[in-house]
């Protein structure tokens, strides 16, 4: 009897021994992930800054008013006409003529030019 306590005693500690070591290998593996994960993100950050800045530089090549600024940038965000009148509390028609006078300025057709100016680089093929 006091073998078979001893031995289940002995297995019980082997068990809790090998648990704690893969805790420990998983906190590692997690802080590792969290250390990868945190350097993607300020990456990204750091590649948006700089989209947002080419995006920028195109709109004062086109000589974009500020207000065709702000109207190109929600329709490259996909808002709707009627979106961007109700975020800029004007009309739609006031909206579909800056983005009328926009598309001109650009020697663009329209929003689906205007999007693909600056993303179909972007695309991975």
């Amino acid at each position: 009897m006091g073998l078979m306590s001893l031995s289940a005693f002995a297995i019980l500690i082997f068990t809790s021994w090998k648990q704690k070591r893969a805790i420990q290998e998983l906190d590692s593996n997690l802080s590792e992930t969290k250390e990868a994960l945190n350097n993607a993100q300020h990456q990204t950050k750091k590649l948006m800054g700089e989209f947002s800045k080419i995006i920028q530089v195109q709109f004062a090549e086109w000589n974009f008013t500020q207000t065709e600024k702000e109207v190109a940038l929600l329709l490259l965000k996909g808002l709707s006409l009627d979106e961007i009148a109700t975020v800029r509390e004007t009309k739609e028609k006031t909206v579909r003529q800056q983005a009328s006078n926009l598309y001109k300025k650009a020697k663009i057709a329209g929003r689906h030019e205007l999007v693909a100016y600056f993303f179909e680089d972007l695309l991975i093929v």
